[in-house]
């Protein structure tokens, strides 16, 4: 009878099978997103950490979780929208964009960092930076590493849209119109003022509607852009 055991699974959706029975599915670090049952009055909360064991009679089946919550994120955020968004859009995210039992540590670290560090006044930034991330973790990375040109790679500002290749402002100029804005905070470790967090949305959802297949990016998203608008 296969088995796993993990203590830092993070719920990412539930849904209802029946009375008192619901299929979670969970991002664990050895695991990668993993569905399962569980019987439960209430199910736990998206974005809650658990201590999760896992049990089939075949590898294939789905299988039942018994679970033990550690933390809850989202009571945390009831008073805080644009925060509680946040949590919920990364769990969505990572829900549609994943293959089931596929291994992404790394990127199960930085999930982990990112929830536990919502509260930080730039959380936005961090979570464009998280989608990069996911960009990366599934084949999708974007080259800042120097300008695709071969202008100066310490003034970067624009990402082509094909290629994923940063162009310096000198050499991107001229082409403005058909490339993507480069925040400087997502090559440099800078603040990031309301209008690069706009830019860096817009990169982002380039690429992720671009280069992952079906209908991924969660509508609660949007939320946070108008969140960043509203200010």
């Amino acid at each position: 009878m296969p088995e796993w055991t993990s203590d830092n699974a993070i719920v990412l959706s539930t849904k209802t099978l029946g009375e008192n029975t619901y299929i979670l599915s969970l991002f664990t670090a050895e695991h990668g997103r993993h569905l399962g049952v569980i019987k439960k009055k209430h199910p736990p909360q998206i974005g809650t950490l658990l201590h999760a064991t896992w049990k089939a009679r075949l590898p294939e089946q789905l299988g039942s979780f018994y679970i033990e919550e550690q933390q809850a994120y989202a009571p945390l955020y009831l008073d805080d929208m644009p925060r509680l968004n946040t949590l919920s859009c990364i769990c969505a995210l990572l829900d549609k964009a994943l293959p089931e039992r596929q291994t992404y540590l790394t990127l199960h670290d930085y999930t982990l960092k990112l929830l536990q560090n919502l509260s930080s006044h730039d959380f936005l930034k961090h979570y464009i930076l998280f989608e990069i991330s996911l960009l990366a973790h599934l084949g999708f990375g974007l080259d800042t590493s120097s300008c695709a040109g071969g202008g100066n790679a310490t003034d970067l500002a624009y990402i082509s849209p094909k290629t994923g290749r940063a162009v310096s402002r000198e050499k991107g100029a001229p082409y403005h119109d058909k490339l993507l804005i480069l925040p400087k905070f997502i090559w440099q470790d800078c603040p990031a003022l309301p209008k690069d967090l706009i830019d860096g949305f817009k990169l982002t959802e380039h690429f992720l509607t671009n280069c992952l297949s079906g209908d991924i990016i969660p509508a609660i998203r949007t939320r946070l852009i108008k969140s960043i608008k509203d200010e």
